[in-house]
């Protein structure tokens, strides 16, 4: 499933592929060089949520894959 991961702290947004809202946040800790227990930076100021269909088209579609 793909997630949209919000930092609010970091100013940043990042579209990951996870099974679950955790995941997602962990991979996108990794992709911006943050640990995912840093207090002010971390997962816990993360938000995640699941893309919905239309949503996912339109990703994968500018990722240059078309199903």
């Amino acid at each position: 499933m793909l997630y949209k991961v919000t930092s609010y702290m970091l100013e940043q947004e990042a579209v990951v592929e996870a099974r679950d809202s955790a995941q997602a946040k962990r991979k996108a800790c990794k992709l911006w060089g943050v640990s995912p227990s840093d207090r002010w930076h971390g997962i816990s100021t993360m938000t995640a949520r699941r893309l919905t269909e239309e949503e996912r088209r339109e990703e994968l579609r500018k990722w240059g894959i078309e199903e």
